[in-house]
C-alpha cells in the first residue's frame, strides 16, 4: 500500500479498510514528508499525523517532493520486505515470532 499524504480524520477509516482487505503479506510505503510526519499539516485540527499513527509502515521514502530515484529505491526496498514477509509466512511465522492467522 503506497500512502502519499497525511492521515486525517476523514480518510483514516478508508485507509484502514483498504489495508484490512489486502491479502497477506502486506507492505506499507509512506511516500513524502506528509505521509511520514504530516509536516506542515501537523498542527491542523483534522490531521492525525503521519501514516504510522494508523498503519505499520515498512518503508519510508523521504522528500518534498520525492525524487524519482528515491521513489524507485523505496519500491525496491518494499519488494525486498515483501519477499522476506512471504518467506516468513511460508515458513510458518510472520517474522516477529507470531503465528499467521
Amino acid at each position: 500500500l503506497l500512502i502519499t499524504g497525511s492521515m486525517n480524520v476523514r480518510n483514516v477509516e478508508v485507509v484502514k479498510n483498504l489495508y484490512n482487505q489486502m491479502p497477506s503479506p502486506k507492505v506499507v510505503v509512506a511516500v513524502g514528508i506528509c505521509a511520514t510526519s504530516a509536516c506542515v499539516f501537523a498542527e491542523a485540527y483534522n490531521v492525525l499525523g503521519g501514516v504510522d499513527k494508523v498503519l505499520p509502515v515498512d518503508v519510508y521514502v523521504l522528500g518534498c517532493a520525492v525524487r524519482p530515484e528515491a521513489l524507485l529505491d523505496g519500491i525496491l526496498q518494499a519488494a525486498n520486505v515483501l519477499d522476506e514477509k512471504y518467506r516468513a509466512l511460508r515458513a510458518g511465522t510472520t517474522g516477529k515470532g507470531e503465528v499467521p492467522v
